[in-house]
């Protein structure tokens, strides 16, 4: 099983190839989830040529560590980091693009912000930029997706665990990280894609698309009857679609390289 050595412990990954790939995907999973939820979205990425890497972050998968504990976002950044180390060190040349669900998409962003080789483009699915919002505090019953094969591989994982305990720390994190990227976003010359399921209830589809006109090259896009885990809703040939057609714009156009500094 392949590992690296992270931040403060090993990390787990994944990596699904294609033969003469045209560009590289760096993968990030949302909260309470792993790498290998991500399987379908790998092969609809591999169909078009595309490379996918994918790390379990600390907490979750096989990565291991307190289940759904981690630092802060930054270090799943500082993490992700490593990985694209390993993911470009034979062909440096060829393009990198992130992808992030959820925890991913911030963790994808402030990874990408500080990482000028990975300025290709970003495409945060279900970002929660500003924090758990105020109706969905507390809540229990709320539909995150309504694939049945999600559901049920989500149901079944013998590496699920109950993300109730880790939400706390989880949403005080996201917070810390969301306030980061707002900042620093908009002053970046990347392309960034945001995708939302019309009935997101952590990441609302009318916020995102206010976010995305801040931007200096953003496009925001709602999926019609899309819940929170849209890349592996009921619509995901629909999303990886729209990834796909995004990157392989981006790989095309070229664009030039802007910095801002994370702290």
């Amino acid at each position: 099983m392949p590992f690296f050595d992270g931040v403060r412990n090993t990390v787990y990954y994944r990596h699904w190839d294609t033969s003469r790939p045209w560009a590289r995907i760096l993968l990030l999973h949302g909260f309470g989830e792993h790498s290998g939820h991500y399987h379908r979205l790998a092969g609809q990425l591999n169909s078009a040529g595309l490379d996918v890497w994918a790390p379990d972050h600390l907490g979750h998968g096989h990565t291991g560590g307190p289940a759904g504990l981690f630092p802060s976002v930054d270090e799943l950044a500082s993490n992700a980091g490593v990985l694209v180390e390993i993911m470009t060190g034979d062909e440096p040349d060829l393009p990198v693009v992130v992808v992030g669900h959820s925890l991913g998409a911030l963790t994808g962003a402030l990874l990408s912000v500080r990482t000028p080789s990975l300025r290709t483009g970003l495409i945060m699915t279900g970002a929660p930029l500003w924090g758990l919002p105020r109706a969905a505090e507390g809540r229990t019953d709320l539909v995150m997706a309504k694939d049945r094969s999600y559901l049920d591989a989500l149901q079944n994982d013998p590496l699920g665990f109950d993300t109730a305990p880790a939400e706390p720390d989880l949403w005080r994190a996201l917070t810390v990280a969301g306030g980061k990227v707002r900042a620093c976003l908009p002053a970046m010359t990347m392309p960034i894609l945001l995708v939302n399921g019309e009935f997101d209830v952590f990441a609302a589809p009318d916020r995102a698309a206010e976010f995305a006109r801040e931007l200096q090259h953003g496009r925001s896009v709602v999926i019609p009857g899309g819940y929170h885990d849209i890349p592996n809703d009921v619509a995901h040939r629909e999303v990886a679609a729209l990834m796909i057609e995004a990157i392989s714009g981006w790989c095309r156009a070229g664009h030039p390289l802007e910095s801002c500094a994370v702290r």
